[in-house]
């Protein structure tokens, strides 16, 4: 009974955990060899990641990211292309491992401000700063769990904060417009579970076909787990949690 308890558990996990995975922002700037960690919670893959970012230079760094037990391990790098004097532009590339493997390429624009989102509810004023970005999002899946040759091409925006100087947040969507027309985003019956799946408004006549081949749900037809085509994978949300400078055990 134990072993078929652990064998459900851990199958629902393989369908429910990591549709994808995106990178962890650290909001400032990393001296060479500076390594800060801490981990994050995602609605893309419900189990923890750690994190990990580490300072080449004083515009480049490099993230790992060790997700339980695997999906939502990664690696990104990120270079800041434009500074200001409250402010300053990053472009981050990521790879991520998960059912649906991704590759992220995103534009972030930061933006720095004395206070924080409890500063007023506070006598003195916050010591760490408040940040907060914006960015835009390209998002490739090369092959999903789908068995076809198709990709998943995904664009969106995103948008996050740090609201203390141990907590921050990140929500976006990206979009895949061959799987599916923008204005459907929140059609509820564009993908109808169960015995009634054939009447998705997706596979209405008036498409002629255009969007029968991809299925948003894996083995589909009512059933399954997201699939690199639906609209659960292109939504992200995550909260992190900084736990400051990492330092190795000597």
């Amino acid at each position: 009974m134990k072993k078929l308890f652990v064998f459900t558990l851990l199958t629902v996990l393989f369908f429910i955990v990591g549709c994808a995975s995106h990178p962890v922002v650290h909001p400032g700037t990393l001296k060479k060899n500076e390594q800060v960690w801490g981990y994050s919670l995602a609605a893309e893959n419900i189990l923890p990641v750690v994190w990990f970012r580490k300072g080449l230079d004083a515009k480049t760094e490099i993230g790992y990211r060790v997700g339980l037990p695997i999906y939502g391990t990664g690696v990104d790098l990120s270079r800041v292309v434009m500074r200001r004097e409250k402010s300053w532009d990053v472009m981050n590339f990521s790879w991520s491992y998960n059912p649906n493997r991704n590759i992220d390429i995103t534009y972030y624009r930061f933006k720095e401000k004395s206070g924080g989102l409890f500063s007023k509810m506070k006598k003195k004023k916050q010591e760490t700063p408040s940040i907060s970005w914006r960015g835009t999002r390209f998002m490739l899946i090369p092959e999903g769990i789908t068995p076809d040759k198709k990709s998943s091409m995904r664009l969106g925006f995103l948008r996050g904060g740090k609201i203390s100087e141990k907590f921050g947040y990140e929500i976006g969507y990206y979009h895949d417009f061959n799987a599916m027309p923008l204005s459907k985003v929140f059609d509820s019956k564009w993908n109808v579970t169960g015995e009634d799946w054939q009447t998705s408004s997706r596979l209405d006549s008036s498409y002629g076909g255009r969007y029968d081949d991809y299925d948003p749900m894996f083995p589909g037809k009512g059933s399954g787990a997201p699939s690199e085509y639906s609209r659960a994978t292109g939504f992200s949300l995550q909260l992190f949690y900084y736990l400051g400078r990492y330092k190795k055990k000597s």
